[in-house]
């Protein structure tokens, strides 16, 4: 199924880009592009518990193709600073009927933070509430960049079934072992750093010697 919707994917955003230059008197590079990003059809995919397919579930589970503020990385940072930092491009529900998300983005500007060539994400959740019961997935592929609005080029695709399990950042997607194409992780909420207990344990200190 994978090569299946990456093979259509392509030849259809191939023959919308060739119709979009041909268009243009000059043969300019387009001025928008469109972007085909998927999930694999009719594949297995987890809800946070391991066990629960998103069909059993039969809950909503939102996908968004998008990025993050100049400078940020995910990675290192908490879920209330990703909820703040996110830019969507385009959003749609996962098809219960399908078992898959599918759509087209067009890509109108290389202004930031879609500045050519820097990194693209999928963001899957149940909620964006940062609660120990929401549920995120979130993917970026070392191929899933903007593309440049001033060069001519095929129409890209970011598809899940391109992601590795490295590339998964929160969530799990294409294990080695080949159990299931997605799986969505209960979100962690970070303890309170060390600096900050320690000066609520000076501020209770200086408190009770006060009384």
């Amino acid at each position: 199924m994978r090569t299946s919707l990456r093979y259509w994917l392509i030849v259809f955003l191939t023959f919308c880009g060739a119709t979009q230059l041909g268009m243009s008197q000059n043969l300019t590079p387009p001025t928008t592009i469109q972007i085909g990003w998927a999930s694999n059809a009719f594949d297995t995919n987890i809800r946070a518990d391991g066990v629960t397919t998103f069909e059993e579930a039969a809950a909503t589970i939102r996908f968004e193709l998008g990025t993050f503020s100049p400078g940020f990385d995910p990675r290192t940072a908490t879920p209330e600073q990703w909820v703040s930092s996110w830019i969507v491009l385009q959003g749609t529900d996962y098809d219960l009927i399908d078992q898959q998300f599918i759509q087209t983005a067009t890509l109108s500007s290389n202004a930031t933070p879609f500045a050519a060539n820097t990194r693209a994400y999928i963001w899957g959740y149940t909620s964006k509430d940062v609660a120990p019961t929401s549920e995120w997935l979130l993917v970026s592929a070392a191929s899933w960049k903007w593309p440049d609005l001033n060069a001519a080029a095929t129409p890209p695709v970011f598809s899940m079934g391109d992601a590795g399990p490295a590339d998964a950042i929160i969530g799990q997607i294409n294990p080695s072992n080949g159990d299931f194409h997605m799986q969505l992780a209960y979100v962690v909420i970070p303890e309170p750093g060390s600096a900050f207990m320690g000066l609520v344990t000076i501020f209770g200190l200086v408190w009770m010697r006060r009384r």
